[in-house]
C-alpha cells in the first residue's frame, strides 16, 4: 500500500506498534491518523505518503501481521505427529494472547473488514491448521472427514477462547487451559478406532 519513499524500519516499527495499541483499543473507525502519528512520533503527512487512509494503513498491518502468524504457527507446531503439532499450536496461541493482548485484539477486531483483503496465495493460519489435520489424516492419527471442516473446529476453540479472554469474561489465564482445550478436541479428533486404543 505504500508509495513514494521507503519509511526507515525504525519508523515503520513505531507506526506499527502504535496503529496496533490504538486499534486495538479505539477500533479503526475511533482511531485517527493524527493520534497514531502523535502516539508514533511521526508527522501526519508522513502516514499519508505511505497510506492513503488509517482503513489502508489497518490492512497493511493486518496483511502482514495474520501472515506473520503463519509462519510462526508453523514453527510452534514443529513436526512429529499431527496430535502432539495441534497441542504445540493451541498453547502457542494461548501463549501469544497473553504476552502480546493489543496484536490478539487488533486481529480479532479486524478479521471481519480486513480478512478479504488478504492477498490471494499467502500462507495464513487457517493453511497451516488445515496442513497438520490432512498429515494427521494421512498418519491415521485424525478421523478422515473434510479437513478444512475440522481445522475450522480446532481455529473455532482457540478464537472463542481468546475472544472471551480479550473482552474479560474469562478470567482463567489461558495458558492454564490450553491442555485441558487440547485433550478435549484431539479426543474429538482422533480415528475413531483410535479412541479406545
Amino acid at each position: 500500500m505504500s508509495n513514494g519513499c521507503a519509511m526507515p524500519n525504525d519508523v515503520r516499527h513505531k507506526v506499527r506498534d502504535a496503529a496496533i495499541a490504538l486499534f486495538a483499543q479505539k477500533g479503526v473507525k475511533g482511531t485517527t491518523i493524527k493520534d497514531i502519528a502523535r502516539a508514533a512520533g511521526v508527522s501526519e503527512g508522513a502516514l499519508y505518503r505511505h497510506w492513503p487512509s488509517k482503513e489502508d494503513l489497518a490492512a497493511d498491518l493486518f496483511a502482514a501481521e495474520y501472515t506473520a502468524m503463519s509462519r510462526t504457527l508453523r514453527e510452534a507446531a514443529g513436526t512429529g505427529p499431527a496430535p502432539e503439532r495441534l497441542r504445540r499450536v493451541i498453547g502457542w496461541a494461548f501463549q501469544l494472547v497473553e504476552e502480546a493482548p493489543d496484536r490478539a485484539r487488533f486481529l480479532l477486531l479486524s478479521q471481519h473488514d480486513a480478512l478479504p483483503l488478504v492477498p490471494d496465495g499467502q500462507e495464513t493460519p487457517v493453511d497451516v491448521i488445515c496442513g497438520i489435520i490432512g498429515d494427521g489424516i494421512a498418519e491415521g492419527s485424525i478421523r478422515n472427514a473434510d479437513r478444512e471442516a475440522l481445522a475450522h473446529i480446532v481455529i473455532g476453540a482457540i478464537v472463542m477462547n481468546v475472544q472471551s479472554h480479550v473482552y474479560g469474561r474469562q478470567k482463567t489465564p489461558l495458558g492454564d487451559l490450553a491442555d485441558t482445550i487440547a485433550d478435549a478436541l484431539l479426543n474429538g479428533l482422533k480415528r475413531e478406532e483410535s479412541r479406545h486404543g
